[in-house]
This record gives structure tokens, C-alpha cells and sequence, in this order.
């Protein structure tokens, strides 16, 4: 029975707490203690910093006294115990034994106790911290009484250590240190924009020093970021689409789509916002894909889609997180991608050496080039062509192979050659890599562009960006909230280059027509390449070929340039070289423009002026209408008509404007219907073959996140393959050879591991010497 009688404590009835019951004080040493614990307490109360100021003492604990609640009695301890200069901690509790409610209550100081020795330490020197227990038995002890008031049943107020008396030391002693709500607020956004806990202490404490409260530590930064995390635990993904959500009221085109497994649980989280779509629609032709950085405690992979734009910066086509790196994840990544660019297709789409990517590119992407990575290849070759190195002869042919082959058929023709010069047989590294040739090898990419780009250091220079926004430990919902300011930070650097661009004019160095008509339609960064293919052509001298072909041919530097004029009305002269620059780059070489010289060509053809390099192509926030070329419907065009009918919306302000639009506008939607129902009703055929073979569920920007029945659980934490725990790039084999730590060699014996100082064959003949 935990019950009592008016009068009675609760205590008194022998209830069981939680250290084994509770134990009453002796009421008559605590009695005789009593009139010299008031004495002490009021002497060394006057002491204090508060007496001082001539502010109201503390008024002291005493037998008796009543609370509302336990916390209360907390507090007034906690307040009691700051002007002491002591600090407070909670000790025992004791509950009731049928109902388990909290009964008796102990607030103890923060020294009680003592540190207990550990077994596993007995007879070891160890250097441990030093002790801040003392075993100081003051305390404070409070019950709850039949009429629910908490009264002070023992106060023992005898310390057997020193008490603080400074105001700033008591001040940091674990109990009284309390973050108010506006420094908690400035912690959480100083840690959005990304600032250290150091230095958000100092501007913390720079700010607030006005105001007299304690100095913030970059400790108490910490602490409070991490209990935010951890309160954060398991609503992370239902946070990030409720962000999206946001996004979508803001951003008419943002797109976001998510893939869950049979537990609810999310695989794979994919958004692009509507810039980056417009952006795609501009310069999409070449993608980068990689998935080498992780960014976020779950451990998945991130895998930006990055292009290049008109100033030659990488931009973003909208980013994934996947919570593996097998097939199925690649495919349904790059099938809600394409579904997020209303199905177009890049010419080229640059990725690393992985053959579950290579698979869902196949897939996903039958009509777009797959080339890999040029780095990557050339640093395995470093690693598996160690036993062909070592022939004498090897690396120039392999070099003159690779490298100096004229045609396709001169290639495959020296391949052989080289495989049976050296013996190479169909398991060698090299042979597999000879299989998937067209994937590398710059002769079958002669005719394909790729804006410059032959490797994926776009991404990987976008990773590094990324570096400053996140790490390892980035929580998901954090972590996407941090890409829109990278993002953001990208876009101030191509809005600064535009500005740039428009607000100068280009300099001049050899004063021809074509190099001024280049300055007006260029960028400033894509003008300064063609500069220095024009100035290099100055040096160059053209040899006429004369063959009896219709063209004018050319020998320039071992290039062959044929040159002629089209027999429409304009009569615009063209060109085509043997090295391919333009048809790789875009951008014309110094041997079509020697020519073009020679020819007195005034300016650049129009064919030789991609979109993509000019002014053109720059981000406009207004609608435009958009050129069509060969009638092919552009998902550009798309969504300048979706934005065309958002401001329409947007700018209806009364029933006079609505009564005359709206008509319109249903005639129009009934034009639309009519002619586009046979397209609509095959294309509802094919989702529903896609959904129905689909085995994973989604969650789409179209779904309802305020709805019940939707329930989106955090991932569990994966292992990417070949993704050290650490690093936030995959080393290869190379990498780490060069990293190992190299054994020392001894210059006597030769054997590694020690120098001849430290040589135990030298210490062996000086004890012979010794002995003889």
C-alpha cells in the first residue's frame, strides 16, 4: 500500500524506489544541524554576487517547505545552489510500487559521489582525467504528500569542497548553463549557412555581450545541434517532402520523385527544380553522371546530373540519392530523370567504369552515346599494365597504338599486332577493355561532341563544391536544404559571367572581320578559345591539294581541310578538318580559320555559331517564344506554354477579365482535347505497362503529403560498393600505391625495414670485432 493518512508522508509507509527503497534522514542529527546550517548559510550568503549588487538574497530551503510539483522545487534549488556558487544535479527518485508515480525526489550537488576504480585498469599506469566527484553529501530531498504539494523533507546544505564566488565560473558549471530560445534560434541558422561551432560561439558571443549573459562555448553549440539531430531521428524523409512541397508552391516546374520499398522505407529520392530543366533544355546534348560521394549519414551515394553551360561552368539537370548502386536503382534514376526532362535524350552521357550503370544506360538511353571516363581508364592502366611494362618497347607501341592510329582500321590492325608482339591473351585487362572500344577510344568519338569534356571531372568538381554545403554526417533533409544553396551559389557565378560578358567588350588582337563578328556572338569565356585558335592560325602556312575533286583541299600541320560554298542563296562558305575540333567541341579550329582567312571569309558562318556558346542560351525569367527547328516539338516549348497559362491565371484581377477570357480559353482547351485524344490514350497504355511491371512502390511531386494514409519511413544506412567509410571519393589501385608508405632500405645489407644505423648484420660483425 502506497496510500497514507492525512499527516503522513508517503515515505513513511516503506514504498520501493528504484535504489532499492527509500531511507529516511535521522530527524534528530538533521535537528541539531539546523540552527548552525542557517547560521552558515546566511554568512556566506552575504558573500555573494548578488548581495553585493544589493539584489535580493536567495531565499534558503528549509523542512517543510511546500511546491506545487517536483520541477518547481528544482528550480528553486538550481537558483538557491547559483548564488552559493555550487552546481545541481538530479539524483534518486523512488516510485510507488503499484502505480509506479514518482514519490520522494533527491537533488544532490554536482560533486556527489565518487569515481569508481575500474578492474580492467588495476595494475596499469593509465593517465586518466582528473575527478570532479568529491562525495559531498549536500542535498535536498523532496516528497509528495497526500494533497499532491511537494514538501522538503531533509536540506543539507555542508559541502566539503570550495564554493565558486566568481560569477562567470559559476556561470559555467554544467547545471546553469541554459541556451536561451534566441541563441538556440541563431545556433540553427549559423549552422544552415554553414558556420563552425567555433566561430559561431564568437559571434554568438559578440552579439549577446550587450545583454550580460554567459559566454556560449563551441561545446554548447555542439550539444544543442546534435539534440536537434537526434529529435530529427526518423522524420527526415517526411521533412524532405514537405520541403518539396514548398518548393512546388514556389517553382511551377519543380519536380521531385521518390521510390520506397515493400516497408515504406526510401531507396531512391530524385528533384530537379524548373531552372534546371530550362537549363537542360539549353544545354542538355552532354551529361555527366557519377555517383563516387556521399554526402549524408545514411551513406548513399549522391549522383548528380552535371552539364556544362554557355560560359563553360557546370550546372546541375537535378540531383539523386540512391541507397544502392545495382541496376534496378540506376534504371529507375535515369527513367525519373528522363521523365522529369519530358523525355529528351542527351547526345552524350559521360560515366566512370561500372557495369550495373552501364547496363541501365543501355536500357534507359538505347539512342545516346555512352563514353567513359578517359582519368579513370588511364589511371587502370597504370595499375594492370605492370607486367607489360616491364617488356622493352611496350609503352611505345602501346603509345603509338592508343594514341598516333590514323584511322579505326589502322587501330584494330595495330591491336593485333600488339597483342601477339607481347603475348596478350583474351583475360588480360587490356583485352577486356579492347571489347568495349567504341566507349573510349577518342577515333569513335571523332564525330560526336561532348563539349570538350572526355572525363567526369565536372562531377567531381561539383562534389568539391559541394564539400563546403555538407559531409558524411549530413542528416537528408538537411542535406537537400544545403544543395539549393550550392545550387544558388552556382547560379550567382553564371549570372556574374553573364553580367560580365554584357557589361564589357572584348579585346581585339588582330583586327579581322571574323574575330569582331566572334566577339559580338560568343560568351566572354568561349570568345577567349576562339582568340587563341585564331591567333595560333597566323603561325600556320596552307598547302592547296590539287586532286580534281569539286573541293578546295588544304594541307595544314598534317590536317587535311576541305573547303567550299553551298549553292543555295546566301552562298555561306563551309569547312570540314580532319582533327574534328568543332565537331567535338563546337567551336572552330585554327585550321578551318586560316582557311577562312585566306578565302576572305568576313564572319562566322551561322552553322559554326552553336546556341549554346552565345548569350543566347542564358537564363531569362519572362516568357519568350520559342523558335522551332525542323517542327520538332521542344520540352522547351512545353513549358513556356505551362508558364504562358500560369500568368494568364495570375493576372485575372476581376469577373469583367474572367467573363472574356474564359471563353477563349475553353475553346481553345476543346481544340487541344480533340486533336491530341488519340496521343493521350496511347501514352495512359504505356504507363500503365510501366506501372504495372514496376515491383517497388513511389511517391511522386503529385501525391498528397498531407493525406493519412501516406507514410514515408528514413532509410536504414547502406554500404555502397567500394566506398570506404571515410573518404568521400573511391580511391583506385593506383591511389593507394602511391599513398602506401614507402620501407626504408638499408645502403649495407639491402633488405627494407631499417637503415644501416639501425642494421643487425653491421651489430653482428662489430660483436665479432668486439670479441676477437
Amino acid at each position: 500500500m502506497a496510500d497514507a493518512i492525512d499527516g503522513i508522508d508517503l515515505n513513511e509507509l516503506g514504498l520501493n524506489g528504484e535504489c532499492g527503497g527509500a531511507t529516511q534522514e535521522n530527524a534528530s542529527q538533521q535537528l541539531e544541524n539546523e540552527d548552525d546550517l542557517a547560521t552558515q548559510d546566511v554568512q556566506e550568503l552575504a558573500m555573494s554576487p548578488k548581495s553585493r549588487d544589493g539584489q535580493e538574497l536567495a531565499r534558503i530551503p528549509f523542512v517543510g517547505m511546500e511546491f506545487e510539483d517536483e520541477e518547481e522545487a528544482f528550480r528553486y534549488y538550481l537558483d538557491y545552489a547559483k548564488c552559493r556558487g555550487f552546481g545541481v544535479r538530479k539524483g534518486h527518485v523512488y516510485r510507488a510500487s503499484h502505480s509506479q508515480i514518482i514519490t520522494c525526489r533527491h537533488f544532490v550537488c554536482d560533486k556527489e559521489g565518487a569515481k569508481l576504480a575500474d578492474k580492467r585498469q588495476l595494475g596499469k599506469i593509465i593517465q586518466r582525467r582528473r575527478d570532479t566527484r568529491t562525495n559531498c553529501k549536500a542535498r535536498v530531498v523532496v516528497s509528495k504528500m497526500k494533497n499532491g504539494l511537494w514538501t522538503v523533507k531533509t536540506f543539507e546544505d555542508v559541502h566539503n569542497h570550495h564554493l565558486l564566488r566568481t560569477p562567470s565560473k559559476v556561470m559555467k558549471m554544467r547545471s546553469h548553463r541554459h541556451i536561451s530560445t534566441t541563441c538556440r534560434s541563431l545556433i540553427e541558422t549559423l549552422h544552415k549557412s554553414r558556420v563552425g561551432p567555433s566561430q559561431m560561439s564568437r559571434i554568438l558571443n559578440e552579439t549577446l555581450s550587450s545583454t550580460g549573459s554567459a559566454l556560449i562555448t563551441p561545446n554548447d553549440c555542439s550539444n544543442h545541434l546534435r539534440g536537434v539531430r537526434s529529435n530529427n531521428i526518423g522524420q527526415e524523409c517526411m521533412a524532405i517532402v514537405k520541403f518539396f512541397k514548398e518548393k512546388k508552391l514556389n517553382d511551377d516546374f519543380f519536380f521531385f520523385d521518390m521510390e520506397l520499398d515493400e516497408f515504406g522505407q526510401t531507396r531512391c529520392v530524385f528533384w530537379a527544380d524548373g531552372r534546371s530543366r530550362v537549363a537542360y533544355s539549353e544545354f542538355g546534348d552532354v551529361v555527366v553522371f557519377d555517383t563516387t560521394y556521399q554526402t549524408n549519414r545514411f551513406c548513399f551515394p549522391f549522383a548528380p546530373f552535371v552539364g556544362i553551360n554557355h560560359h563553360k561552368q557546370s550546372i546541375l539537370f537535378g540531383c539523386a540519392l540512391m541507397a544502392d548502386e545495382k541496376e534496378e536503382s540506376f534504371v529507375w534514376v535515369f527513367q525519373t530523370w528522363l521523365k522529369c526532362m519530358l523525355g529528351k535524350h542527351p547526345q552524350t552521357i559521360i560515366t566512370d567504369q561500372d557495369l550495373a550503370m552501364g547496363n541501365a544506360i543501355a536500357h534507359v538511353f538505347p539512342s545516346s552515346g555512352h563514353r567513359l571516363c578517359s582519368w579513370h581508364i588511364g589511371r587502370n592502366s597504370m595499375k594492370y599494365l605492370v607486367d607489360l611494362k616491364s617488356n622493352d618497347g611496350f609503352m611505345r607501341d602501346y603509345t603509338n597504338w592508343l594514341h598516333h592510329s590514323e584511322s579505326i582500321e589502322a587501330f584494330e590492325d595495330r591491336w593485333g599486332e600488339l597483342k601477339a608482339t607481347y603475348n596478350i591473351d583474351d583475360k588480360h585487362w587490356l583485352s577486356r577493355m579492347y571489347e568495349i572500344r567504341s566507349k573510349w577510344v577518342s577515333l569513335y568519338w571523332q564525330d560526336t561532341f561532348t563539349a570538350g569534356m572526355t572525363t567526369t571531372q565536372r562531377s567531381e568538381s561539383i562534389n568539391s563544391f559541394f564539400d563546403g554545403f555538407v559531409n558524411a554526417q549530413t542528416p537528408l533533409d538537411e542535406f537537400v536544404m544545403q544543395y539549393d544553396k550550392a545550387l544558388s551559389a552556382r547560379r550567382n557565378a553564371e549570372e556574374s559571367e553573364d553580367f560580365k560578358t554584357l557589361n564589357s567588350i572584348a579585346n581585339f588582337y588582330t583586327g579581322h572581320p571574323i574575330e569582331r563578328h566572334a566577339g559580338e556572338v560568343y560568351t566572354r569565356t568561349v570568345f577567349n578559345t576562339f582568340q587563341v585558335e585564331l591567333r595560333e592560325s597566323d603561325s600556320m602556312l596552307a598547302e592547296r591539294i590539287r586532286d580534281g575533286s569539286d573541293y578546295a583541299k588544304y594541307a595544314i600541320c598534317n590536317h587535311v581541310v576541305v573547303f567550299g560554298k553551298n549553292c543555295t542563296e546566301d552562298g555561306e562558305p563551309y569547312a570540314m578538318c580532319s582533327c574534328k575540333k568543332f565537331e567535338r567541341e563546337g567551336v572552330l579550329c585554327c585550321h578551318i580559320l586560316k582557311i577562312f582567312k585566306k578565302k576572305e571569309v568576313p564572319k562566322i558562318p551561322k552553322k559554326y555559331i552553336l546556341r549554346r556558346w552565345s548569350m543566347d542560351a542564358r537564363y531569362r525569367s519572362s516568357v519568350m517564344m520559342v523558335e522551332t527547328h525542323n517542327n520538332a516539338f521542344t520540352p522547351l516549348m512545353k513549358w513556356s506554354a505551362q508558364n504562358m497559362c500560369f500568368r494568364i491565371a495570375q493576372s485575372i484581377s476581376s469577373v469583367e477579365m474572367y467573363e472574356k477570357i474564359m471563353p477563349k480559353l475553353n475553346d481553345i482547351f476543346e481544340m487541344v482535347t480533340e486533336t491530341s485524344n488519340t496521343l493521350r490514350t496511347k501514352q495512359n497504355k504505356e504507363n500503365e505497362e510501366v506501372i504495372g511491371s514496376c515491383s517497388m512502390p513511389t511517391f511522386s511531386c503529385d501525391n498528397d503529403v498531407h493525406g493519412s494514409q501516406v507514410s514515408i519511413l528514413d532509410p536504414k544506412p547502406v554500404k555502397s560498393k567500394g566506398r570506404p567509410r571515410v573518404n568521400t571519393r573511391i580511391k583506385s589501385g593506383i591511389d593507394i600505391q602511391l599513398s602506401a608508405k614507402k620501407k626504408r632500405t638499408c645502403s649495407r645489407c639491402g633488405e627494407k625495414g631499417h637503415y644501416m644505423t639501425t642494421c643487425t648484420s653491421c651489430k653482428s660483425v662489430f660483436m665479432k670485432c668486439c670479441i676477437i
